[in-house]
């Protein structure tokens, strides 16, 4: 099972699309290219909306963050 990691409020990352530096979980998009994102429900990170799974911890995205294969 995956560890979570702790969210912490304030924390910027880069848009899956565009790359540009965005707020965690502020908004549901990326300001600078309007791309939508959503929290990986195994990490917290943002994740494009269309991924099957999370690039930075491998959950899955349908499944409420389980792993794949483990």
């Amino acid at each position: 099972m995956a560890k979570k990691k702790e969210v912490v409020r304030g924390q910027r990352h880069a848009c899956p699309f565009c790359d540009a530096e965005i707020a965690e979980a502020a908004f549901p998009y990326c300001e600078a290219c309007g791309f939508r994102t959503v929290p990986c429900p195994g990490c917290g990170l943002p994740v494009a909306s269309l991924r099957e799974d999370c690039p930075h911890c491998g959950a899955d995205m349908k499944k409420g963050g389980a792993v794949k294969g483990g």
